[in-house]
């Protein structure tokens, strides 16, 4: 395996989760309500965000990081955590909004990785280095 598909990849990730995202927001307002369309959003892009911010620890671990990037990194791993438990509790305990939903969201993630090797299963050797 070379850069070019671990690049691949990752570019269709991306793809999956603004992809899984709209159709879950998209589905959630048609079926559950606007409301509901807009917790799975949140969690959605908390997801999102928790990929980002994986995917700049990875890359910063991987290029051999200085003692202050480190430090950013270690902040930013367990800010991911501390973000969507702060999200989590709010919610639950402060509003009436649909935690389901939210959690839904925070599997986009998830989603898109499982999409992912699904795409490489069906297509793996078959499909171009840029992921087409």
């Amino acid at each position: 395996m070379n850069a070019d598909f671990y690049a691949a990849a990752e570019r269709r990730i991306w793809r999956f989760q603004f992809a899984i995202a709209a159709l879950g927001c998209g589905g959630t307002a048609l079926l559950a309500g606007p409301g509901s369309a807009a917790m799975l959003a949140l969690g959605a892009a908390i997801s999102i965000l928790n990929f980002r911010w994986l995917k700049q620890g990875v890359d910063l671990l991987s290029e051999g990081a200085t003692t202050r990037r480190r430090r950013l990194l270690v902040a930013k791993f367990l800010g991911r955590y501390l973000l969507m438990g702060g999200v989590a509790y709010g919610i639950l305990k402060y509003t009436r909004w649909d935690v389901r939903a939210l959690l839904a969201g925070l599997f986009v993630f998830v989603a898109a990785i499982l999409a992912e090797i699904g795409w490489e299963i069906v297509a793996g050797p078959a499909s171009d280095p840029d992921g087409t």
